[in-house]
């Protein structure tokens, strides 16, 4: 979860996103860091009784709605392809009568990907403006080898994190990552080959023998 930066007080909302490279593909993370006031206006949209408290059916019901709306605000390609993704993971807070008083959101969503070198990008087409400030972390679980990450189509450097304001925000967000698999694969059939010589040797040299 998204946290706010030590040191300053969120007049609005500050804005995480995290690319994790997982053995299976990556996880893509998306939170919001609230001040009072726009605490107090998410609020007010996902109350749908209007009762001046948030349930977590209420909770629920405004994140999947939230969620909806990210497929087309954070839309995911892979290799320059447009993928149909799903973001779930809810977390809202907080939940129970509607004050000013900071709060905050997150949804998550998986890339699933096969073995091989892979980019994967988000198109930030958010209100930019509704930010303070966006931090983006690129990170690599173990079982992953993380390439190259950072602004654009294809970086050519592995960055670790990046910010930006609304004046400053790129289109596009990537990481490339070398998918486990690809070299088991390889030493397999490397293996395989091996294998095969040797028992031709082996059959050669019985045969000269005899």
């Amino acid at each position: 979860m998204a946290s706010a930066h030590l040191g300053h007080v969120v007049l609005r909302a500050e804005r995480y996103l995290k690319f994790d490279a997982e053995p299976e593909g990556v996880r893509l993370v998306v939170s919001l860091t609230l001040g009072p006031s726009e605490t107090m206006r998410i609020a007010e949209a996902a109350d749908a009784n209007a009762d001046g408290e948030i349930t977590a059916q209420e909770a629920d019901a405004y994140m999947a709605e939230w969620g909806e709306g990210l497929r087309t605000e954070l839309p995911v390609s892979v290799d320059g392809e447009p993928i149909d993704l799903q973001w779930g993971e809810p977390y809202y807070d907080p939940i129970g009568p509607i004050r000013p008083v900071p709060g905050a959101v997150e949804m998550v969503a998986h890339v699933e990907l096969s073995p091989g070198r892979h980019c994967v990008s988000i198109d930030d087409r958010m209100q930019i403006e509704k930010f303070d400030r966006t931090d983006v972390a690129f990170e690599g679980q173990p079982g992953t080898q993380t390439v190259f990450s950072g602004v654009g189509d294809a970086p050519s450097e592995w960055v670790r994190a990046l910010a930006y304001g609304p004046n400053n925000a790129p289109e596009r967000l990537t990481i490339v990552v070398d998918q486990p698999g690809i070299a088991l694969h390889v030493w397999l059939a490397t293996g395989a080959g091996a294998m095969a010589l040797a028992a031709v040797a082996l059959w050669a040299s019985r045969r000269r023998r005899r």
